[in-house]
């Protein structure tokens, strides 16, 4: 996965305002369903970006479980989570390109701009998949391949159609795909 890997040097950008405003993480995992009490688990956490609203929504009952393979990554989002006052909701998770180095399955997974990133897609999933309970949800965002904007470059990006049909092949199901940002797609769906 190394040559495909966002840098850690770059993780200020994840923060950008124009990422903030355009992509509304809370607001968008409040309405994807992500609940009060929930074990959310957050794929290629990175420094927070996602994972630290999930803490705020899923409360004291429930828990985070941020995932990434860069350990500077999870350093910043383990100071974030600080200054958040939300370190007892998160727990940080290093994992290595094909082990979750997990000990708890999830309500909701997130996989946020970290699949096209994947050498072995087939053994990624399987492995990860392994965490979910029935009905847990599954929801992945990434790079849109027909838009030219930034990102990674555009032989490394994976088609919707192609997502779709790996995740139908893994039992998941009500999979919904839709434009989301504007160089990017998100697919949702439900572990049966």
């Amino acid at each position: 996965m190394s040559g495909k890997r966002f840098h850690p040097s770059k993780k200020k950008k994840l923060f950008a305002e124009k990422r903030l405003k355009s992509l509304k993480p809370a607001e968008l995992l409040s309405e994807l369903n992500l609940n009060e009490g929930d074990i959310f688990i957050d794929v290629g956490a990175g420094n927070g970006f996602f994972s630290l609203p999930a803490a705020e929504i899923v409360g004291e009952k429930g828990k985070v479980y941020s995932v990434d393979v860069e350990i500077d990554m999870l350093l910043d989002l383990k100071h974030r989570a600080q200054q958040a006052g939300l370190t007892d909701r998160i727990e940080i998770c290093k994992s290595e390109d094909n082990d979750a180095n997990l000990h708890q399955d999830a309500d909701f997974m997130l996989f946020a701009y970290l699949f096209h990133e994947v050498e072995d897609k087939d053994k990624f999933l399987d492995n990860y998949f392994s965490f979910l309970k029935k009905g847990s949800r599954v929801v992945f965002i990434e790079w849109d391949p027909d838009q030219r904007e930034e990102g990674p470059p555009l032989h490394h990006r994976v088609k919707s159609e192609q997502l779709k049909a790996m995740l139908a092949e893994r039992n998941i199901k009500n999979i919904e795909v839709r434009a989301i940002d504007y160089n990017s797609y998100l697919i949702s769906g439900v572990k049966v």
